[in-house]
């Protein structure tokens, strides 16, 4: 007998992903008449490693790249890296720090190539770590996010768009982070609840409440809602004067309808240049803006005393000066929530500056014979059905982002990334693709949003790289004269977390739709986080929360683990993983190579036709059928956990528990050999390596590996006898129903109750709109896992009633 007593995954795993990649088996053809299925993988970052979140969607993608080629389809998934801008930056330069040194003190150039070696040493474990998860990339078009090729696409996109009126510069208020001393984006603000105490101030004849008295040193204008009552007797533009921090000030007084009445007082002073709403109300009135904080968070001369402090330690000092002058009418602590950059965690301090923006609005974007603005086409593409959102309920989360979307900074003060195709010299301004003939140009300093060139993601790698250098070529011919981008886009599906559906889903359909007149992708499919069995967000700071995938499957198995995986997702709900999930499933690996190594047993390395003879025989091929047919059809709709519970239960129950069981009596090694051949094909997208370690140990690879068999053909079996197999099942499963049903019927009610207390939660549209998010998402999870929990056991009442 071929195959040993015990599956070893560490004995094949590494052998096994050689063969594939030996045999191209993951090879794209863009010459092939097959039908095209592709899909462009979420670059990771590639001084990173792989974490469980990652793995996820390796799994998924794999499982519908493999699911695609067995239909008979010409698949390209297209792998890459991101260079990650931020966090690469700033990761190098603590290591500056370390060394006693800066960006600065050693230029630009210098900075770049360290870099450059940073990085370099740190793609290859990125891309082995992808490959251990049985990705099934086409490696030979690995593409990064940096590469020459996408370099050429971003500075073509920039400069069209700055044609087009799309790209402009202007000083506006934006997001600082004086930790990383840069700019970002509004999707990359975080916030996290913090109890702090707000302070109501005597303004002049009003009281005034704030939570950060630093910044009114500038506050000159005292605005109100202009149908306020308890002020009718002020009039716009009406002035007085008022004690403040730093001696008398003259205010004025400005009427706006975004002040809510209902709020404190009703009335606020305004910082524009350290506040996005203030900074607006400056905007519509033409007021005055003065800075108070500076760049590395230092207060200005404007005060006075308190100049050159930091804001933390500036902050008490201000307030008892204020309580000095009897200007404090009182303090209480409240929660409220601290912006926070993302990527480094900085407190971010709204600055005003002068940046690079993309303008939403301007209708300057031909779309299906309109002229429209970028937000309109990226309503359009969803309203329209140009692009789906799996699942639908993020139609409203998007819609809802794009109603607050405001113009897009996509200037960066850092080093590492692509920098802005921009020069001037004097009072000149050029824009291009490549730098300005003469002497006295110099380039723009700052480099773009890691988003902007993201957002390009699904057709800057499809170009002709031989062609990318090739400037006399304008984007819209090298779009023309690349095979891969003529065969592949728009790409079939874009798989990711739904928590980045506005860093990039939405900023891929922004530029895509602009740069090519196409859609991105025509399906979008979100998975949610991967949580500890806790619940809690897996996170470094918390070692405890973290599992990680590579530790796993070195020790269960890789297959294991993309089945525990694979079991507990939903569209856009998050899922806890345990290690009691991941040795599920590795035993039910081990029952499948049971099942193989009963099957070499009685029918050895042959394959001959299926010849069905007992009912049992007739029973089994018609349970085969429905799984084939089940799978596909769940895949084709994104249905992985019901695919995988089909797969799990024919597996466990159907094939192990009686069809082998019944079968040792009378064996028929055809039949069992088919089956099993057909239980491979279908369990190879789920668990790759011990189906082609099964197949390719029984012999079977003579016909080819099993990761190029496509999906098996149905074997013929008659229905009347399969019947009767089916009532000698129900005949044995009575004996044994009483007590079960019992059970059940007791556990069903208790399901009952609970998805009715859920939905009830969920319908409640106070709780959907104030909750947050993480909870919400979390209530979605348990409801459908008390779904999945109440079609399981009404599943099996029904098999044990008959």
């Amino acid at each position: 007998m071929k195959l040993p007593s015990v599956y070893e995954p560490g004995k094949y795993e590494n052998e096994v992903y050689s063969l594939w990649e030996e045999g191209g088996v993951f090879t794209a053809d863009p010459d092939s008449s097959k039908e095209h299925f592709s899909i462009s993988m979420p670059p990771p970052n590639e001084t990173g490693t792989l974490h469980m979140g990652s793995a996820l969607f390796v799994v998924l993608q794999d499982i519908l790249s493999r699911h695609a080629r067995q239909q008979g389809k010409d698949v390209l998934w297209l792998p890459g890296t991101d260079h990650a801008a931020l966090a690469t930056d700033n990761l190098v330069e603590k290591r500056l720090a370390e060394q006693g040194t800066s960006k600065h003190q050693i230029g630009r150039e210098a900075f770049l190539k360290e870099v450059q070696q940073f990085v370099g040493g740190n793609r290859d474990r990125i891309v082995s770590q992808l490959k251990s998860m049985g990705a099934s990339c086409d490696w030979s078009r690995m593409r990064y996010t940096l590469d020459p090729m996408l370099n050429r696409c971003v500075n073509e996109v920039f400069v069209k768009m700055y044609n087009d009126g799309l790209i402009y510069r202007g000083e506006r208020i934006i997001n600082w982070d004086p930790n990383l001393e840069t700019t970002v984006s509004d999707d990359e603000v975080v916030h996290k609840e913090e109890k702090a105490p707000f302070y109501t101030l005597q303004y002049g004849p009003f009281q005034i409440g704030t939570a950060r008295p630093e910044t009114k040193f500038g506050d000159k204008y005292v605005v109100m809602h202009p149908d306020d009552k308890r002020y009718a007797q002020y009039k716009h533009g009406d002035s007085f004067e008022a004690e403040w921090i730093n001696g008398p000030v003259t205010a004025t007084i400005i009427k706006d309808e975004a002040i809510d009445p209902d709020f404190g007082t009703g009335v606020m002073t305004i910082t524009p240049w350290h506040d996005h709403t203030d900074f607006e109300i400056a905007e519509r009135h033409g007021l005055e803006r003065e800075q108070i904080i500076d760049f590395d968070g230092k207060l200005l001369p404007v005060a006075g005393e308190f100049a050159g402090m930091k804001i933390d330690a500036a902050r008490p000092k201000i307030v008892e000066k204020l309580k000095s002058k009897n200007l404090v009418v009182k303090s209480e602590d409240y929660t409220h929530n601290l912006a926070l950059n993302d990527r480094g965690g900085g407190v971010i301090d709204p600055q005003i500056m002068l940046q690079w923006f993309v303008d939403v609005n301007r209708p300057a974007v031909n779309w299906k014979g309109q002229l429209r603005s970028l937000r309109e086409v990226m309503r359009a593409v969803i309203e329209d059905g140009d692009i789906k959102l799996v699942p639908k309920r993020f139609e409203r989360t998007y819609y809802r982002w794009i109603d607050n979307l405001r113009d897009w900074n996509i200037s960066r003060q850092i080093w590492w990334g692509h920098r802005i195709p921009i020069w001037y010299k004097g009072e000149e301004v050029y824009a291009g693709t490549q730098p300005p003939k003469g002497q006295g140009w110099e380039q723009d300093a700052d480099t773009l949003d890691t988003w902007f060139s993201s957002a390009l993601w699904t057709w800057s790698t499809l170009i002709n790289p031989s062609l990318a250098g090739d400037f006399n070529l304008s984007l819209d011919e090298l779009l023309a004269r690349s095979p891969d981008y003529k065969a592949y886009h728009p790409t079939s599906v874009m798989e990711t977390g739904w928590d980045i559906l506005f860093f990039w889903v939405a900023r891929m359909i922004l530029a895509t739709t602009y740069a090519t007149g196409q859609i991105p992708f025509k399906t979008v499919y979100l998975h949610g986080l991967v949580r500890a069995e806790g619940g809690k967000k897996m996170s470094k700071s918390d070692p405890d929360t973290i599992i990680d995938p590579m530790g796993v499957g070195q020790k269960y198995g890789t297959d294991a683990l993309r089945l525990a995986l694979v079991s507990g997702v939903s569209a856009g709900s998050d899922q806890r993983l345990g290690i009691g999930r991941v040795v599920d499933n590795r035993n039910f690996c081990n029952k499948l190579w049971n099942i193989a190594r009963y099957t070499e047993g009685v029918a050895g390395e042959a394959q001959p036709k299926a010849a069905p003879k007992t009912p049992a025989d007739h029973w089994i091929l018609n349970k085969l059928s429905i799984l084939t047919d089940g799978i596909s059809a769940d895949l084709d709709n994104f249905h992985f956990h019901q695919a995988y519970q089909k797969l799990y239960h024919f597996v466990w129950d159907d094939l192990a528990d009686w069809y082998v069981e019944s079968s040792k009596k009378e064996p028929r090694p055809s039949v069992l050999s088919a089956v099993l051949r057909s239980t491979l094909i279908c369990a190879h997208p789920f668990m790759p390596f011990i189906t082609e370690v099964i197949w390719r140990e029984l012999g079977w690879d003579q016909q080819g590996l099993l990761a190029a068999q496509t999906k098996p053909e149905p074997i013929e079996f008659n229905r009347d006898e399969s019947g009767k197999f089916e009532e000698t099942r129900a005949a044995i499963l009575a004996e044994r129903a009483p007590d079960r049903i019992k059970k059940l019927l007791a556990e069903k009610q208790a399901v009952h109750r609970s998805i009715e207390t859920l939905e009830k939660r969920l319908a409640n549209q106070e709780y959907i709109n104030k909750a947050p998010e993480e909870l919400v998402q979390s209530t979605r999870q348990e409801l459908n896992a008390q779904k999945d929990q109440l079609r399981s056991i009404e599943t099996e009442l029904e098999s044990l009633k008959g």
